[in-house]
């Protein structure tokens, strides 16, 4: 359970995934891999997206973590695309946090490939 079903998953779906250790405020640490950006502004661009999950599948990881920065910080405000990007400075000071929850986790698979389903809708616009 965990990133290490993360990495098995992302594995067999084709992707390279990368680990960054674990610190005291994120258990389990974080999964990485490139994901080229399918539409929407930033489309072809090719991303790192980092995930902390680590009670995966049971919950899903929270938002994404994207790097390089697409959007300016602008932690608060009701609206994605544009509000809800934070500088948390994890796993690494290149990433920036979309606070983003996955509110169909429940009734989707609870895999990789349905986060990743979930993933490409957030560069929808």
């Amino acid at each position: 359970m965990g990133i290490q079903d993360i990495v098995q998953q992302l594995i067999e779906l084709g992707y390279e995934p990368q680990i960054y250790p674990e610190s005291p405020n994120y258990p389990g640490g974080f999964v990485s891999f490139k994901f080229k950006v399918p539409h929407g502004r930033f489309i072809g661009q090719e991303v790192e997206v980092a995930l902390n999950a680590p009670q995966f599948p049971m919950i899903p990881p929270s938002g994404p973590y994207i790097k390089p920065h697409l959007l300016p910080i602008k932690p608060f405000g009701p609206q994605p695309p544009f509000d809800g990007i934070h500088a948390r400075m994890v796993p690494t000071n290149d990433f920036q946090y979309w606070s983003r929850p996955f509110h169909g986790w429940n009734e989707s698979g609870k895999t990789v490939k349905d986060y990743i389903c979930f993933l490409r809708t957030l560069f929808d616009f």
